[in-house]
């Protein structure tokens, strides 16, 4: 049997099986340039000089197995706690690890109708080889800007790399109860130094809160076709 991955407990939305440990405290800083690589050229190098979504998050393992964070979007400057219990673990026990993560958001801009919602998302991992893990991410949010109820499976593959560099790569299908929804993807390189992790992020969508991951409804839209830079930043205590 394959033993235990080395990941966080998010990959690059999507949150992993894992939780950060008991005792642990993560702070996570995310990123998103919110004009696209096409829509700039050299002089604002290719949207770095564009306006950005920033997230900020602290995530507490305060038990054995289970995690509490809370997290703020500037994006419809929206507050997300969740709680998350890493319920197994792929090694002797279990060919699989599994994670459940849930909790609520409220969406605090100016000029919404629906600010609450309720989220669930499971994570479904395999161990493929020592370099290879696969996640399968089910997820439902009660509210997004459009839809009640909303449905979704998210994808990710995750590829170790020489000198503990990771590729990850994302797939969430558009929700087909969306008109004109796309599918969001998004490629992170990733490099891990002890308490930290750095990733550079490629993607066509903004979205980072479990109600628009679900939903593929983010206002303003995107294309399949449009890139956007952007970066995750997380640092753990102790190290």
């Amino acid at each position: 049997m394959l033993a235990q991955p080395e990941l966080d407990d998010r990959l690059i939305n999507l949150p992993t099986h894992k939780t950060v440990g008991y005792g642990t405290l993560e702070v996570v800083f995310t990123h998103r340039f919110s004009q696209t690589v096409d829509d700039g050229d050299f002089q604002n190098l290719y949207g770095l000089d564009s306006a950005a979504d920033i997230g900020l998050g602290l995530t507490l393992g305060f038990a054995p197995s289970w995690e509490a964070g809370i997290y703020r979007s500037s994006f419809q400057k929206q507050w997300e706690l969740g709680l998350k219990w890493s319920a197994l673990r792929q090694g002797s026990s279990s060919p699989i690890g599994l994670g459940i993560r849930f909790g609520g958001g409220y969406r605090t801009a100016d000029g919404i109708d629906d600010r609450a919602t309720g989220f669930v998302q499971v994570t479904l991992s395999r161990r493929l080889s020592p370099s290879l893990d696969i996640f399968l991410v089910p997820m439902y949010a009660s509210d997004t800007p459009s839809l009640n109820n909303a449905v979704n499976v998210g994808a990710a593959v995750a590829l170790r790399l020489p000198k503990r560099w990771d590729l990850f790569v994302e797939a969430i299908p558009p929700n087909g109860d969306v008109d004109g929804a796309n599918l969001a993807w998004a490629v992170g390189l990733n490099k891990r130094i002890k308490g930290h992790s750095f990733m550079l992020y490629l993607g066509n969508s903004r979205a980072t809160t479990a109600d628009l991951l679900a939903g593929s409804d983010l206002p303003g839209g995107f294309d399949t076709s449009d890139v956007r830079l952007g970066f995750n930043l997380i640092r753990r205590f102790p190290e």
